[in-house]
């Protein structure tokens, strides 16, 4: 008796999350989900069972990343909430629409004093989930409206996470409605509505702004491909004929290949859309936050711009950049909106030889050269970027491999990449590959990670193994924590501490687990190496033991303008 209703618990669990179209669930079981795949079978759902929390909560993450509807994971332990707090203040910092139903989903309750009603899970969670609410017992009619609700508020306005705790009800206790349900709840964020007026007086004054400026720019972030705004963006730049530069997550907006996109803005920042910021009389910000990695010294950001900054979010206007003209409202609403009223030949004729000059920066600036035969994790990039299509998604962990793919992959369309910016969270690859996966079964996604990256959840290689999941693993393995590395060389006059990383053989450990694995060390080698993971239908390890000391450039000094770049060793 006790299997069925605990069958009925969990079933309804999924019923609910089908009903309103969910897709995917991860999660990391444990005793207490011994229905759960008849339960799933029934709901028609995919259920990925990862082997860590925070693992499935980067899975449910890179899931909403790839699909821009929100990921769903599932967390049934005390400890399994605090191991999931890594995730979802990754979601939390990049504004990612993820639910995490948390608490206890057995209807039997023989353990009244057990943790999970111990730990405040809204209030451990509290500083990092957009909403947080608590439903006891729950009926069918209850879980749904609660998940409706909790799936709205993850996607509308600026996206983040949710956390929905189902918990026992405590004795003695009258079972509340399900609208005393919904509002018993923790709301850090609400829905902002900026009133029809203002933003149409708002867009007369953007309008003069663009069409007089002699020197404009466009600085997209990833509010822009949160707003599923990329493709009129790119018709406004290309009538416009503006130049478009973009921080990390703003990547894949603007076709890497369009002679308009300058690159990223920024510490590593390419040369081009450093200068063409610093100089510039007009940038046009939308769906940014202005992070430190993005302005460099504050008081020389764009020094000689008037500024206007579009976001769906009030809290970030003004925040760290003063702006000229703020305006609350959705990215693609505001698009949408200007792109019918600029007079284009004025801008063009205002600003032509602007966008001339600039594009010569991005055509003229050194670049990459290789200057031996070893292996270079810049030559590992763009030959991945030759076995790959326009369509294939790029997940990456954080460090130099990151900056590196940023820089020499070519990403031409949104929701490409997929990577951790603001918490910049090492271990976030792998797990974040296998939610795109599991958005997408078939569709080719790559993993491009560091050996010390890799080391954070490298047990989710069997998560990959046991979906036959067609994730392609690249570890640029130089034997260090490279980015850390790099500043100790650059700023500590070479003297490193706590940078050198022990790393198994990755390749073997593939085999351990039952994938596939390669391992290069020179270009030769690296050809065949893909050649053979391109070829393979199931997850692909490949190692390139590539250059130990090799930098991430440009850098721009910590505390220094954007235009005093560093090119080159």
């Amino acid at each position: 008796m006790l299997v069925v209703e605990e069958f009925s618990r969990i079933g309804l669990v999924f019923e609910s999350l089908s009903l309103l179209g969910v897709e995917c669930v991860f999660g990391c079981d444990d005793e207490r989900l011994l229905p759960l795949p008849r339960a799933t079978e029934c709901a028609a759902l995919r259920y990925y069972q990862l082997k860590h929390e925070q693992a499935a909560v980067h899975a449910a993450d890179g899931y909403a990343r790839a699909t821009g509807k929100p990921g769903v994971v599932l967390v049934t332990t005390a400890a399994g909430v605090t191991n999931a707090i890594t995730g979802m203040a990754t979601a939390y910092s990049d504004s990612v629409p993820v639910v995490m139903i948390a608490g206890t989903l057995l209807p039997s309750n023989p353990l009244p004093k057990e943790a999970i009603q111990e730990l405040d899970i809204s209030g451990v969670t509290m500083p990092i989930t957009k909403y947080a609410c608590k439903i006891y017992a729950p009926n069918q009619s209850d879980f749904s409206k609660t998940l409706q609700t909790a799936l709205s508020i993850a996607d509308e306005g600026r996206p983040g996470p949710v956390l929905v705790e189902v918990t026992v009800e405590p004795e003695g206790v009258k079972q509340a409605s399900s609208e005393k349900l919904i509002n018993n709840s923790n709301s850090r964020h609400t829905r902002t509505i900026a009133a029809r007026p203002l933003i149409e007086k708002s867009l007369e004054l953007a309008k003069k702004l663009i069409e007089t400026a002699r020197k404009p720019v466009l600085f997209i972030g990833g509010g822009v491909i949160a707003a599923n705004a990329a493709a009129v963006l790119r018709e406004i730049a290309e009538k416009a004929h503006i130049p478009v530069v973009s921080s990390l997550l703003g990547i894949g907006a603007m076709d890497a290949g369009n002679p308009l996109f300058l690159g990223m803005l920024g510490m590593h920042g390419t040369f081009a859309a450093n200068k063409a910021v610093h100089h510039c009389d007009l940038l046009i910000s939308i769906g940014v936050r202005f992070s430190d990695r993005v302005t460099g010294k504050i008081s020389g950001f764009s020094p000689k711009s008037k500024k206007i900054h579009v976001d769906i979010d009030p809290a970030e206007i003004n925040k760290v950049i003063p702006v000229d003209l703020p305006i609350v409202c959705d990215a693609k609403e505001f698009l949408d909106t200007i792109k019918g009223v600029l007079d284009y030949h004025k801008i063009r004729d205002n600003s032509e030889a602007w966008t001339n000059e600039a594009v010569e920066w991005k055509r003229t600036v050194p670049r990459f050269e290789k200057y031996n035969s070893i292996l270079s994790p810049q030559s590992v990039i763009q030959l991945l970027n030759e076995y790959t299509d326009k369509d294939t998604i790029v997940v990456t962990d954080v460090g130099q491999h990151q900056i590196w793919t940023a820089h020499h992959y070519n990403f031409s369309r949104p929701r490409t990449l997929i990577t951790s910016g603001g918490l910049g969270t090492m271990g976030y690859g792998l797990p974040a590959a296998i939610g795109a996966a599991g958005a997408y079964p078939g569709k080719s996604v790559i993993c491009v990670s560091g050996d010390g990256s890799f080391q954070m959840n490298l047990q989710e290689l069997m998560t990959a193994v046991k979906y036959q999941l067609p994730i392609k693993i690249a570890i640029l393995n130089n034997g260090y924590l490279g980015m850390v590395r790099q500043w100790q060389e650059l700023f500590y006059q070479g003297r490193y501490s706590e940078v050198k990383v022990c790393s198994p053989n990755f390749a073997q450990l593939a085999d351990a687990y039952g994938a596939m694995g390669l391992s290069a060390h020179t270009d030769e080698e690296a050809q065949h190496v893909m050649n053979n993971a391109f070829n393979c239908t199931g997850p692909v390890v490949m190692e390139f033991d590539v250059v130990e000391e090799e930098n991430v450039y440009p850098m721009v000094p910590p505390n220094h303008n954007n235009h005093q770049t560093i090119l080159s060793r």
